[in-house]
């Protein structure tokens, strides 16, 4: 991604460029160390007051602290995650951990896995594992498509320690099942090599042979089914994908975008696509990647998703899709100054395009 230069790259005459301004205000704010903060400050003190990378680091200057309440909440949740215990058993500690996810209404997906593992935490497996089907049962379309501006609390706690939640959740010792179809759900669906290697790391060794039973089909048709093709020749998925146990409206939030279906075209698909493209022209952007699918789409008179910078940037209007397009921004390489500015207002919420 362009937020992950390294910072020995960083030089003034690069923070020129609307690609490093891009890529410095999309940073993660919990990397920006005081080694990378002094050099950027160097850089951007003899900035005027309106030039992006000014007001976004007086912006980050200026964020809210954490209160002294809301400070002992995230001490305590991070002693909970870096304890080696697995299950609270002491009646005053279980009464604190109850209270602070009663505390947690926020909905973006690391909030609700870390309430999923203070279930889990407090014996209330049930409730730990709910959790997580309900966040795999979900398309990547909508696992993907919120960016949380300002998180709680437990957002940031969560996004901090994202590695040790997954590590204490993989090691408890009550049913792994549920916990290893998100882990598989997540590493499908996600571009993140380290996240990747570390759910590999931690999964059960037998869990791809239960992949097979009823009962786990059960739990997640949608994710086993695309486990199942994955694993298939070409050819064999292919006729695996016509056999009509998922519509074709499914394939196109869940397969198509990621996986090799250029022998599964025919006039049906393309008949979806052109669906898709009127309903979620964003999402029809990604499987439209592909030249042979893009080619027969607009042979057969599919509407035309140009790649022009005017188009995706009237895409960029809708807030929760905001982040989907910047991506594909990004990827087609239409970088310039009214690209960041606009990131730029979207982050510190003048959300005004």
């Amino acid at each position: 991604m362009i937020s992950t230069f390294e910072i020995d790259d960083i030089t003034c005459q690069k923070l020129e460029t609307p690609v490093y301004q891009l890529a410095l205000i999309l940073y993660p704010a919990e990397l920006a160390n005081e080694k990378f903060l002094i050099k950027v400050r160097n850089c951007i003190v003899k900035l005027n007051e309106g030039h992006p990378l000014k007001k976004w680091m007086t912006y980050l200057s200026k964020r809210e602290k954490p209160t002294a309440e809301q400070q002992k909440k995230i001490d305590f949740l991070e002693e909970l995650l870096l304890s080696p215990f697995n299950l609270i058993t002491d009646h005053k500690t279980k009464k604190k951990v109850i209270e602070l996810i009663g505390e947690m209404t926020g909905q973006t997906n690391v909030e609700r896995l870390l309430r999923s593992y203070l279930y889990l935490l407090i014996g209330n497996i049930t409730h730990s594992d709910n959790i997580l089907k309900n966040l795999m049962s979900e398309s990547p379309r909508q696992f993907y498509q919120w960016y949380e501006l300002h998180g709680s609390i437990f957002h940031k706690v969560a996004i901090s320690h994202l590695d040790d939640i997954l590590k204490k959740m993989a090691r408890h010792p009550a049913d792994r099942l549920v916990f290893n179809l998100f882990g598989m759900y997540l590493s499908i669906y996600t571009n993140r090599e380290d996240l990747k290697e570390l759910l590999n790391e931690i999964r059960d060794d037998d869990f791809t042979n239960k992949l097979s039973l009823s009962y786990t089909e059960r739990i997640a048709p949608e994710l086993v089914f695309i486990a199942q093709l994955i694993r298939l020749e070409n050819k064999a998925r292919i006729h695996k994908l016509r056999m009509n146990k998922f519509t074709f409206e499914m394939q196109g939030y869940w397969i198509w975008p990621f996986l090799d279906v250029e022998l599964l075209l025919d006039e049906r698909m393309i008949e979806q696509l052109k669906k898709l493209a009127e309903a979620d022209p964003v999402w029809a952007s990604f499987i439209l990647d592909n030249e042979k699918i893009s080619d027969l789409y607009l042979s057969r008179g599919g509407k035309s998703l140009t790649k022009s910078r005017g188009e995706l940037r009237e895409l960029l209007k809708n807030e929760g899709d905001f982040m989907l397009t910047l991506y594909k921004l990004i990827e087609f390489g239409d970088i310039d100054s009214r690209l960041v500015h606009d990131v730029e207002a979207f982050l510190m919420k003048d959300f005004s395009l």
